[in-house]
């Protein structure tokens, strides 16, 4: 038995100790957009939105289909300060119209969890 011990310590002993400072350092999840396909009639993309990220400012000038693979509520807020939270509940599509001209926005996930949505633009 003493023996085990000794060696669950010397194999303790040599694991690699992560500082907090290193653990600090450690690069921040990011959201991904995944191209999926595109034609001459559409394009799309899996967005995957770790929680407590957001994009940059970006505006959709065409049509969409958006399907929750993993839903959730995602923050929208335009560049100026307009917000407004939409609940994608999983399995579950939605279509999505053009911006208005001149707006932008950025999506926020501040909830704890990813949300995993596919995104189908028209051309």
């Amino acid at each position: 038995m003493t023996r085990r011990i000794g060696v669950a310590l010397i194999m303790f002993a040599t694991l690699p100790l992560v500082s907090s400072a290193q653990r600090a350092s450690a690069p921040a999840a990011a959201m991904q957009r995944i191209p999926q396909f595109e034609n001459d009639r559409a394009v799309s993309w899996k967005s995957v939105i770790p929680p407590h990220t957001e994009s940059t400012l970006h505006r959709h000038d065409r049509y969409r289909s958006i399907i929750a693979i993993v839903g959730g509520d995602l923050k929208t807020v335009t560049d100026k300060g307009e917000t407004t939270v939409t609940h994608y509940e999983t399995g579950q599509a939605y279509w999505q119209a053009p911006m208005p001209p001149g707006v932008m926005h950025k999506d926020v996930n501040d909830t704890g969890k990813t949300i995993e949505l596919v995104v189908v633009e028209i051309k």
